[in-house]
């Protein structure tokens, strides 16, 4: 799909809003770039049934420019606030819809003061999804974008884990991580890297310390970069030299879990079915209780969008076909460490596709470079 596509059917979803308007205000970065595809920080798309136009200020005019050529720029100085309310007052706007899980109780109260001075009679109607819900389901290119991030962090992943050594600590490995995809395309990275190695593998969403990893312990690598603004997730868990007597059984598990989530999942389940399709697994061989995460998420120009794959009410709505989601249970028990793999895969009408190639094997041994 072009920004010109999305446009039309961000335009087209103003009339199934309820209750009606006739614009929407879209501010929020990835919904913003995801419409008009302009990647700056700062900027306010206002869209009608006729008129398209992006709000932003001086710093990014020239660029919104070219990045924007399907809508009217128009430069706005300090807060956006007044002048968004100037252009809806010269749309006509009556009823102004804007996105309520984005916009700041304080962006809102100076917006509906901006409006009460120059343009009273407009309305404020606040929406959900109305942008996100497209989103959902990926095209060509965004799949391309997509694949390009998977595969820049599946081979740092394995470069990195093969030079792993007992004394290296959590942010060294981080680093070596970043450095590696970087080095190899990578614009940013999708998120905080997590290094969790030991007892800290307990913990889903440890950030590295300088504890130093240790020969026979877990190591859980969380990780992903950006390429054209889309993300990439992947997690491996590992062990230098020979685990426990723990490891394998929770290990074989994680992945027993994964592998019947990815041979199952398809279009028209809902998230909670496709949740259980893993989570069944490890409550079965008595760790419910160390399962305390959703299966997987959305993945796209943000880390964590729709869909859900969870056992919450967020994981009620189906799954289309064309998402990109993880699939990355695991099992966490204090004290001991923790196991987590996680793939992103795309959504098909019968199966889903496994974009992740990293490999699985767990165990680094010592004294090998290979």
């Amino acid at each position: 799909m072009s920004t010109r596509d999305r446009l039309a059917a961000l335009r087209r979803g103003l009339q199934r809003t309820e209750p009606r308007v006739d614009a929407v205000l879209v501010s929020e970065d990835q919904n913003r770039r995801y419409v008009s595809g302009f990647t700056g920080s700062a900027g306010q798309l206002l869209v009608t049934a006729d008129a398209a136009l992006l709000l932003t200020d001086f710093r990014y005019v020239e660029q919104s420019a070219w990045q924007a050529p399907d809508f009217e720029v128009v430069k706005t100085e300090g807060f956006p606030w007044p002048a968004v309310a100037e252009q809806a007052k010269r749309l006509g706007v009556r009823r102004l819809g804007f996105e309520s899980e984005h916009l700041t109780v304080d962006q809102h109260t100076r917006l509906t003061a901006a409006l009460r001075e120059t343009a009273p009679d407009v309305a404020l109607a606040p929406l959900t999804g109305c942008v996100e819900e497209s989103r959902q389901v990926k095209d060509a290119e965004e799949i391309e974008r997509l694949r390009t991030a998977v595969l820049i962090a599946d081979r740092a992943m394995e470069a990195v884990t093969r030079r792993l050594r007992p004394g290296m600590t959590e942010k060294a490995i981080a680093w070596e991580l970043e450095v590696e995809m970087r080095q190899h395309g990578a614009e940013a990275l999708s998120f905080p890297i997590i290094v969790a190695s030991g007892p800290n593998g307990a913990m889903p969403h440890h950030r590295p310390s300088d504890r130093a990893v240790r020969e026979g312990e877990t190591i859980t690598i969380d990780m992903g970069c950006k390429v054209g603004g889309y993300c990439s997730d992947l997690t491996r868990t590992v062990v230098l030299g020979e685990p426990d007597a723990t490891f394998w059984g929770v290990y074989d598990t994680v992945l027993r879990a994964q592998q019947t989530c990815e041979g199952r999942l398809r279009a028209g389940m809902t998230g909670k079915a496709g949740d259980a399709l893993a989570r069944d697994v490890i409550a079965a061989a008595g760790h419910g209780e160390h399962f305390g995460h959703g299966t997987g998420h959305g993945v796209g120009l943000a880390i964590h969008e729709q869909p859900r794959l969870t056992y919450t009410a967020a994981g009620e709505a189906t799954v289309p076909e064309g998402a990109v989601v993880t699939v990355e249970p695991g099992i966490y028990v204090p004290g001991w460490g923790g196991v987590r793999i996680e793939d992103m895969v795309v959504v098909g009408k019968d199966r889903c596709h496994v974009l992740t190639t990293a490999h699985k094997a767990p165990i680094i041994k010592m004294g090998e470079d290979s």
